[in-house]
């Protein structure tokens, strides 16, 4: 049989959750699947590939990319060109992953291929992303599959997609034999970063972004330092963003800036993970989150906010403690429970290990895509 032929149009320069998804899935289904990226660039900005995390490394696994000039977050012009790109390369399907791509594929009328939007969620930096977000529920209708990462999610698609079978849900994956590393790993990043060997280590990931929820975090800690000044441990939140000044203004305010420290974007997380005691997700909002999955596969206990998608991969109580988002008193309690019971906190590790690869494996992943990309093109 033939390979299915498929453009991912997608907009990245860092390897975002997404992003990883997009180019591991190309890899591993490289049998039945021929997958290009097509991405767009602005003149402005550095035409190195050694300069785009993503373009980079795609080009790096043997991934065709594709390059498109544009001048704005909206140039029309790009029309013409994405076409072009469409006719040369007549693919069976197109999958867009952002905001601006779904739009664009919703105004390329005459399409010769089947359209699947994958949505991964909003943000809520600002006013103008609020626009696009609107933008998007009416792109969103014209699509002919949604694929979106959470049950939450799903049932907030357009009705008509909905009401028509259309909408899926695929949440993400992780691969657990790579997240953890060895040992002497453990003990050169400790170095590294200049943590004691007797300090336990708390750990967040992600976006500073407001709906990332880093303020309750650091207010938490300050709550753990007061209720239990016996603990000895550090707090690592790696990423970058928007809140990012106001967090450290809230560290200095706060008085917890030894026990807290803001790493930026760090490109491979395995390390810090290596050191983790105790993995904390704080989010007001969440599809299905790549950095919890990525704990789960790196045996590091976990608490996390009851929103989205969590819920569907951790279980309260079970292989993971859940409080409710923007709850600083319940996020602090729950740190307490599991830094000073560890016992019950490795228990929680091992179920969590054990639900990411059996049920968020990437050859799952790779069989409900495949599926969709079957009903899609009616195989």
């Amino acid at each position: 049989m033939a390979k299915i032929k498929v453009i991912a149009l997608v907009e990245a320069r860092v390897l975002s959750g997404p992003a990883k998804n997009i180019l591991r899935f190309a890899v591993d289904c490289r049998e039945t699947v021929n997958l290009a990226v097509v991405t767009f660039i602005r003149p402005s900005e550095n035409r190195e590939a050694s300069n785009n995390e993503f373009i980079s490394t795609a080009r790096s696994l043997a991934i065709p990319v594709e390059e498109v000039e544009e001048t704005g977050a909206f140039d029309l012009s790009v029309l013409a060109k994405l076409r072009q790109i469409f006719e040369n390369n007549k693919p069976d399907i197109v999958q867009t992953h952002s905001v601006k791509s779904h739009f664009l594929l919703s105004l390329l009328h005459g399409r010769q291929f089947r359209w699947i939007a994958f949505h991964h969620g909003y943000t809520n930096e600002n006013f103008k992303v609020a626009i696009y977000r609107q933008f998007d529920k009416w792109s969103l209708r014209s699509c002919d599959f949604i694929t979106t990462v959470c049950r939450e999610f799903a049932d907030m698609m357009p009705r008509r997609q909905i009401q028509r079978g259309r909408v899926f849900v695929l949440p993400n994956s992780v691969k657990t034999d790579v997240v953890c590393q060895p040992k002497r790993s453990s003990e050169a990043t400790r170095q590294e970063l200049n943590i004691a060997q007797d300090k336990l280590v708390v750990l967040a990931i992600g976006r500073l972004s407001p709906e990332k929820g880093h303020r309750f975090l650091i207010d938490a800690i300050s709550k753990v330092w007061s209720l239990a000044p016996q603990l000895k441990f550090e707090a690592l939140i790696a990423g970058a963003g928007i809140s990012e000044r106001k967090l450290k203004e809230q560290v200095n305010e706060q008085g917890v800036g030894q026990n807290v420290r803001l790493l930026g974007h760090v490109s491979d997380v395995r390390p810090l993970f290596s050191i983790a005691d105790l993995f904390v997700l704080p989010s007001l909002s969440e599809g299905s989150p790549n950095v919890l999955l990525e704990s789960m596969a790196a045996f590091v206990p976990i608490v996390a906010t009851r929103v989205g998608g969590v819920t569907e991969l951790v279980e309260d109580g079970q292989s993971a403690l859940l409080v409710p988002p923007a709850n600083s008193d319940e996020l602090c309690h729950s740190m307490i429970e599991l830094l000073v019971n560890r016992p019950r906190a490795e228990q929680f590790a091992r179920v969590a290990f054990d639900r990411a690869r059996l049920l968020f494996s990437p050859a799952k992943y790779d069989e409900r895509i495949l599926d969709i990309y079957g009903k899609a093109i009616g195989l």
